[in-house]
């Protein structure tokens, strides 16, 4: 499964002023940007610099194709090349493609582009494995009845009428995973992102905000099942036009990722209207840069 991320071009962009103001910069500061998955091939690494906000909104506005980027996984040096005809992504060196990412090794990136310095260190997760899943859907549809009990101003939002009450089927999915063992890491210094993505296009963003679609939080807080593993319950919804409508038959995409709190850090501001920008942990530089172990299934809900 791909990791979802914030485009790093609209990272870059909702940058650039303040970072001008703190450092001022000709050709404006690194962004690095990789995701190293738990026993997966090497990584692609993408490399640009922020730009002004009259820059073209594209990802080779920007992009750095003449950087030296190093990764040095488990003591390994690995050289990465920039790939050709595409600006600003960087490829291991052939002899190493095939290497996969092994789980628990450290690892540091090194990103080198005129006399700017970019690094980034950080340790792989051990791998994460969907073992069971469990979907509950409803015989009929309920009445969907949106109080703000968060208190956001329903009314701010500019929603109409339809968009706070109406018929759904909420549908809940637990998802259960081996909790890693003390030699592989624990469980403490972890933290999981849930992800329910149905494939059709119908759910309400509205409606998932008051539901529970995705979760980023620790892997120690998770619940325990009576089979002894530990278990996440989300619920998204299918909205329907009448009571007596069927179900609508689709698909739903499964995801569960572990990392660290650097990349829970990431994940819980790329989407945060209050962030100018994504929290970064890249030194001398802006992006994320994380070791990371995802696992997904596709299932039909019907």
């Amino acid at each position: 499964m791909r990791v979802r991320t914030t485009v790093i071009l609209s990272l870059v962009l909702v940058c650039s002023t303040a970072c001008d103001t703190v450092q001022p910069s000709r050709e404006g500061i690194l962004v690095v940007e990789a995701f190293l998955d738990a026993g997966r091939p090497l990584p692609a690494v993408r490399v640009s610099r922020t730009q002004t906000l009259s820059a073209p909104l594209t990802r080779e506005e920007g992009a750095v194709s003449d950087a030296l980027v190093e990764l040095i996984l488990s003591g390994q040096t690995i050289d990465y090349k920039a790939v050709p005809d595409t600006a600003g992504l960087y490829r291991p060196d052939p002899l190493a493609a095939l290497q996969t990412v092994p789980p628990l090794a450290t690892f540091l990136l090194r990103v080198q582009s005129d006399s700017d310095r970019a690094t980034v260190t950080g340790r792989i997760p051990s791998r994460i494995t969907i073992e069971n899943v469990i979907i509950s859907v409803p015989e009929e549809a309920i009445e969907a009845i949106l109080v703000d009990t968060l208190d956001i101003g329903l009314d701010s939002l500019n929603l109409g009428l339809d968009a706070q009450e109406g018929l759904i089927y909420p549908v809940q999915v637990s998802v259960e995973w081996m909790s890693p063992s003390p030699e592989l890491g624990g469980q403490e210094e972890y933290w999981i992102e849930t992800r329910l993505d149905p494939v059709t296009d119908f759910s309400s963003s509205i409606i998932d905000f008051f539901l529970l679609p995705d979760q980023i939080l620790p892997e120690s807080t998770v619940d325990v099942d009576f089979n002894g593993m530990l278990i996440w319950t989300g619920v998204y919804a299918v909205p329907v036009e009448t009571a007596d409508q069927p179900f609508p038959e689709h698909d739903l995409k499964i995801s569960i990722l572990r990392s660290d709190r650097f990349f829970a850090r990431y994940a819980a501001s790329r989407n945060d209207p209050a962030q100018r920008e994504p929290l970064s942990n890249v030194s001398g530089g802006i992006g994320i840069v994380s070791g990371i172990s995802i696992d997904s299934v596709r299932v039909i809900v019907k």
